[in-house]
């Protein structure tokens, strides 16, 4: 259990709970260290009301009903748990406390020496409960239950009259009675059941029984903390639910609140930060080891290349012997007379033209402008208007490996046109297939 100072304000006085310990203490006392101080008063009027309007106007609504109702004596300090929209207007869920007792709280934790938050049991009730749940709780002789569902919020309490098993039974009875439907409607697995605080095992036993027949099934129950007071063991989850609910239902201004949030986090921030050094330092030497490897293999493999330079530079000083030179020659006609194969370059030109384009003559020549090289003057004729026929056909022909350049036209009709085509240096085109 964490060493959190609980401070429990029953209307028999006050209980400071630390670590398995219980112990009475003064009222209003002058603290060191932070607490955490939850009012279980009886005489804290808690319900659920449904009102049309603004739901900024919420407080003031129920501080007037309260007041006009005389619900609480004297003047009266509201504090919304939770508002719900539902049609036609809004439920809030709230603690009705008189003004004197909310201003000595007030006062007397912004007199302490360290961070104290201030909250309800009606607070911790519903923590933690989305809709289409409930919570059933026990704090001494009185018995809650809120649910929430989908048709809106619903809250119960009963108090045993009297001090025996009987009364106790009674007071469950009565409570469940009243929600029997809807608890049943959320089913056993959407309610839990937890033990505020209780010395009497018998009396949460009676509870949970008559929670148990009203759900048709076991609820869920909170896991209890087992404290020692005087002599007798306290079943309480309040330590644990002050500590979860502090920040959102503690009753002081919100920066005191992130205050005492923001020192929860300290410790597991400083923790993370060591986890995170360690993690960065690690990683420091491990990509340092990496970038020494990768530099080694860097210079490996520069040497490499290197060396490959320099057999490359040996391989091109030597000269072809002079006996090769023919068949050098030789072999350089037979590529050059392949590119120009008259019968493989007429079978290109005869798909590439299709039935628009008629060729009117071919001829092998010299290339233009060239001291060595041939090529093929093409002399055809297109339709008119059959642009895009002459323009589809050069791009096959530029696509088959040969270079198209326009010259001036054998010969003078309309639609006529010539080209020069000269063979890629790195294609054979003379052999393509059609």
């Amino acid at each position: 259990m964490s060493n959190e100072h609980i401070y429990r304000v029953a209307s028999s006085g006050w209980l400071h709970c630390n670590g398995h310990q219980v112990q009475d203490v003064p009222a209003w006392p002058q603290l060191n260290h932070s607490a955490l101080v939850v009012l279980d008063l009886d005489d804290v009027f808690t319900d659920v009301w449904r009102f049309e309007g603004k739901t900024e106007y919420a407080a003031a609504l129920v501080e007037k009903r309260v007041r006009t109702q005389g619900l609480v004596e004297g003047a009266a300090h509201v504090v919304v748990h939770r508002l719900v929209k539902v049609p036609g207007g809004f439920q809030v869920y709230f603690s009705a406390l008189s003004l004197e007792l909310w201003q000595r709280c007030t006062q007397w934790a912004q007199e302490q020496a360290d961070h104290c938050l201030v909250m309800t049991a009606a607070g911790l009730l519903c923590h933690g409960v989305d809709t289409g749940g409930a919570r059933v709780m026990l704090s001494q002789r009185r018995l809650m239950c809120f649910a929430q569902s989908d048709e809106g919020m619903v809250f119960g309490s009963t108090q045993a009259l009297g001090s025996g098993a009987s009364a106790m039974a009674s007071a469950a009875q009565v409570l469940t009675s009243n929600h029997s439907a809807l608890l049943s409607r959320l089913g056993a697995e959407a309610v839990e059941w937890g033990t505020l605080w209780s010395t009497q095992p018998a009396d949460v036993d009676t509870c949970v029984a008559a929670v148990r027949n009203a759900l048709g099934g076991a609820p869920k129950v909170m896991a209890a903390t087992e404290l020692l007071f005087a002599g007798e063991r306290v079943h309480t989850v309040l330590p644990t639910l002050a500590r979860n609910a502090a920040g959102r239902h503690a009753l002081n201004p919100l920066l005191e609140r992130v205050a005492w949030r923001s020192e929860r986090w300290v410790a597991p921030i400083t923790a993370l930060t060591a986890v995170v050094g360690l993690v960065l330092a690690f990683a420091g030497v491990t990509l340092g080891q990496m970038a020494d490897q990768q530099r080694e293999s860097g210079q490996a493999q520069r040497s490499e290349l290197e060396a490959l330079n320099v057999r490359i530079q040996a391989v091109s000083t030597i000269e072809a012997p002079q006996r090769l030179l023919p068949v050098a020659e030789f072999s350089k006609a037979l590529d050059e007379g392949a590119r120009h194969d008259p019968v493989a370059f007429m079978a290109l030109l005869k798909s590439a033209s299709g039935r628009d384009i008629r060729i009117q003559r071919v001829r092998l020549e010299p290339a233009a402008g060239l001291t060595r090289g041939r090529a093929f003057r093409v002399d055809g004729v297109a339709p008119l208007g059959a642009s895009a026929s002459v323009t589809r056909w050069v791009s096959q022909m530029a696509a088959a490996g040969w270079t198209l350049k326009a010259v001036e036209p054998t010969y003078a009709v309309p639609g006529a046109f010539s080209y020069e085509l000269v063979a890629t240096p790195a294609a054979s085109a003379g052999n393509v297939k059609p």
